[in-house]
């Protein structure tokens, strides 16, 4: 690890206390403002915790603690617990009003809404890159044989234009996340010879699904879609010289053909400063231009990597690592290598794993070396070497922004949270028997601290700072809505309790609301290791995935061009 990569892990961590803090915080101070306006006792009101300075004003308690993840507010009287609420030192308190109760538990998630709106305001600002651009209809470059969709009858050329009947104007993480959340059957509308034709299919766990996301057996598309690369040239560029004009689309490098942003930017840097071809989309007509890519400028060495120019990717049905593709004009396809070859040995040394190939090429640099590979069912070994790879760019941009407002991002955070909680539910109620519907989504997907910090963590250290705000977003919606779920010892809690009080005229006995409270902290805490044991597993595959996962990228430039999407991090090219 260099030193730069050590100040991003460190700046990244940093980023994730912060964010999760500042959540947190808005929360709690929700509480303590809404406590002093309507005249509750506050024992304590904290910044971070573990205290290392404290001080008595008016009867609170401010303390600020060393360790900075949120804070705390200590408010007897909410406590619907106790029949005789007690300050800290023991001083007897009278029980609050229900109104007081009501209005001192709504304003903790009512400011994490606020704040998440703010933030979303510079998110709306600034705009999100977007995976892909926002289309209104997909064109299918490939269908794997035997998946539902291909036995339904989908095939490469069909273009989607509707989704469950449904037009659509997406990316293309939007459009698998509607499919993700679909309860039952999918209908796909799709257009081939000019008719429409009807694709009806229940989707199923994939475990090829990019990078990690297969270990999750969620139900990714097992068709891969030809997405539309929108150029943007910078003045004075060598795009921009060479006739690329703002609205063009890249169709391939030199033939071959450019799926998303990681084969665009990886067919640059393959490159390097040769002249390449490169066919673009204009009007509906295609032709092509010749450019010489330059390096990016102002990139430190932990950018650039020793590579021979070939994929890795898992074999369905069969153990071993395999050549999953083989980039052009590259050392690999000159000394020989095919897709499909599985690897035996670099230099005799066995190949377990990715890494034992990745960790050899680059301690050998450019120097030749013997990789023996099996091709049908005879080993043969070749010899090559690797070349440096360092990042370089035409000067055009392919980031798609997104302006969501902050409310379509708040109305967007309710929309998913019921419908992974819907998913989740017809699950289980499928297992049950009590529903025929079905979905592929299970309590493992679900996260807690530790999966939310992780993403943060990804969020900033590999995409993008804009990415990690909105996050922040996110999560201060999610919890607003998670705290106002109707539960004893939540926000929800303290509120429906209090609404009962106000209609009845009288508050349910103190042992009914003690046995709820302990019933569902023991539900919770069981939820709450569950996730953690979830995130953990997630945690662990990313220190030490399995040889199938193990990949290597390229990094690229952020500052170059646009980045990628997240669910495209851990698919990569290696040595």
């Amino acid at each position: 690890m260099t030193f730069s990569e050590l100040l991003l892990n460190i700046g990244s961590l940093a980023f994730v206390f912060i964010a999760v803090g500042f959540c947190i915080f808005s929360h709690e101070l929700g509480h303590f403002l809404a406590a002093k306006w309507r005249g509750l006792h506050i024992d304590a009101f904290s910044l971070g915790f573990r205290p290392i300075w404290k001080k008595k004003v008016n009867g609170v308690e401010y303390r600020i603690g060393w360790l900075p993840f949120g804070g705390y507010v200590e408010l007897p009287q909410v406590d619907a617990t106790d029949a005789t609420p007690k300050a800290a030192d023991g001083t007897e308190l009278p029980r609050a009003k229900a109104i007081d109760r009501i209005i001192t538990a709504v304003t903790g998630p009512l400011f994490n809404i606020l704040s998440g709106l703010l933030i979303a305001c510079f998110v709306w600002y600034v705009g999100m890159p977007q995976d892909t651009p926002k289309m209104r209809e997909i064109t299918v470059m490939e269908v794997e044989p035997g998946s539902p969709e291909y036995q339904a009858g989908l095939r490469p050329g069909d273009k989607i234009v509707k989704l469950n009947g449904e037009p659509f104007f997406s990316t293309w993480s939007n459009f698998v996340s509607k499919i993700l959340f679909a309860i039952g059957k999918v209908d796909l509308e799709v257009i081939r010879d000019g008719k429409p034709v009807t694709v009806s299919y229940v989707p199923v766990d994939n475990p090829k699904a990019p990078g990690s996301l297969g270990a999750e057996k969620i139900a990714w598309p097992f068709f891969t879609p030809l997405i539309p690369l929108e150029l943007t040239p910078e003045k004075g560029s060598v795009a921009a010289k060479a006739g690329i004009k703002p609205g063009d689309y890249i169709v391939a490098i030199d033939g071959t053909p450019v799926q998303d942003y990681a084969e665009f930017q990886s067919g640059l840097d393959q490159a390097g400063s040769r002249p390449v071809r490169l066919t673009l989309r204009r009007g509906g007509k295609n032709f092509d231009v010749t450019v010489t890519p330059e390096p990016i400028k102002d990139l430190g060495p932990e950018f650039s990597r020793y590579l021979t120019g070939i994929q890795l990717g898992p074999k369905a049905d069969k153990p071993g690592i395999y050549i999953h593709a083989v980039m052009p004009d590259s050392n690999a396809l000159a000394a020989g290598l095919r897709k499909d070859d599985r690897l035996v040995a670099i230099n005799g040394k066995p190949i377990t794993d990715p890494a034992v190939l990745i960790d050899t090429v680059q301690e050998l640099k450019t120097a030749p070396f013997q990789l023996t590979v099996e091709r049908d069912g005879k080993q043969e070994t070749r010899e090559l070497s690797a070349r440096l790879i360092t990042p370089h760019t035409i000067g055009a941009t392919i980031a798609s922004l997104d302006h969501p407002t902050p409310f379509q991002q708040f109305i967007s955070t309710i929309d998913m949270s019921y419908k992974s909680l819907r998913g989740i539910l017809v699950r289980f109620g499928n297992q049950l028997g009590l529903t025929d519907q079905t979905s592929t989504l299970k309590p493992t997907h679900m996260s807690g601290p530790l999966g939310i910090g992780m993403v943060l963590f990804n969020s900033v250290r590999y995409s993008s700072f804009i990415h990690g705000i909105y996050f922040i977003v996110i999560i201060s919606f999610a919890l607003a809505i998670f705290n106002l779920l109707p539960l004893p010892v939540l926000d929800g809690g303290h509120i429906t309790f209090g609404f009962i009080e106000i209609i009845f005229r009288k508050p349910l006995p103190t042992v009914v609301i003690k046995t709820l409270s302990m019933i569902f902290v023991t539900l919770l805490i069981g939820l709450m290791v569950f996730v953690t044991f979830s995130d953990g597993r997630r945690l662990w595959r990313s220190i030490a995935p399995p040889p199938e996962e193990q990949q290597q990228a390229v990094p690229s430039a952020p500052a170059a061009t646009s980045n990628p999407s997240p669910e495209k991090t851990d698919a990569a090219t290696a040595p």
